[in-house]
């Protein structure tokens, strides 16, 4: 994740250090409430959660931090997307032997891309690009007494895959938008990720404006004990700055 940052830290500075200075910048702060579903092998079994709620992510929810910064140039843009988030639910365990499985789940997600505008004198703006997403996962799963006495497994992994990404903005007047976005990447069938985002966006000014969206991203990487598949959706409200 250090290096992840770093990187992208490089990219974007170096990019606003270059000759030419005509960059526009936004920096977004973002909430979103997905709905979590999760599979995790453990060295009892697999750990199934159904999808919940948004208001059983939010009495779950212990920490969560959003926020994406862009930076543009003519058609060469960068961006970078920060996601953290710290989970914890409890769900009856599909093993006889034990009770109920206190899963909590910490997820840090940072992504960057460079992307280039595809769209030349156009209001459209469509944009196509490639970067990166690395993941810093961890998994505490704590099994009650049951049959057998209370047990627990934790493990952590950290790891970057590539990406392919697009996005297209498209304004229906002067004030009103719609906004899409989508990426996928992986390294293997078992090590993949994904994303897509659609919403509506409303331009208060030249500097503020806000969306409200619909974003899903789905990972799967190899664990411990097997694989962990996490896939997230929900509506997500955001507020802009432009500089």
């Amino acid at each position: 994740m250090k290096s992840a940052i770093v990187l992208s830290t490089l990219l974007i500075a170096g990019a606003a250090s270059a000759q030419d200075r005509d960059w526009t910048y936004r920096a977004t702060l973002y909430g979103w409430l997905p709905a979590l579903s999760t599979t995790v092998d453990t060295r009892f079994g697999t750990i199934d959660q159904p999808s919940g709620s948004a208001s059983d992510v939010l009495s779950a929810l212990e920490f969560a931090f959003m926020g994406t910064f862009l930076a543009q140039n003519g058609r060469l843009g960068f961006a970078a997307d920060l996601l953290y988030t710290d989970l914890s639910n409890t769900t009856a365990t599909p093993f006889a032997l034990y009770g109920d499985a206190d899963v909590g789940i910490t997820v840090g997600a940072l992504s960057g891309y460079a992307m280039y505008r595809v769209s030349q004198n156009s209001p459209v703006q469509f944009d196509l690009g490639g970067g990166f997403r690395t993941f810093r996962l961890n998994v505490t799963a704590d099994l009650s007494a049951g049959i057998l006495p209370a047990d627990s497994q934790s493990f952590d992994a950290t790891w970057t895959d590539p990406l392919l990404a697009a996005r297209v903005i498209v304004p229906l007047n002067e004030k009103w938008f719609v906004a899409g976005f989508a990426d996928y990447g992986g390294t293997s069938s078992d090590d993949q990720t994904y994303q897509v985002y659609g919403g509506v966006g409303y331009n208060f000014n030249p500097a503020w404006s806000t969306q409200l969206g619909y974003r899903y991203m789905s990972l799967s990487h190899p664990v411990e004990a097997g694989n962990a598949t996490i896939r997230l959706d929900g509506f997500l409200a955001a507020v802009s700055f432009n500089f």
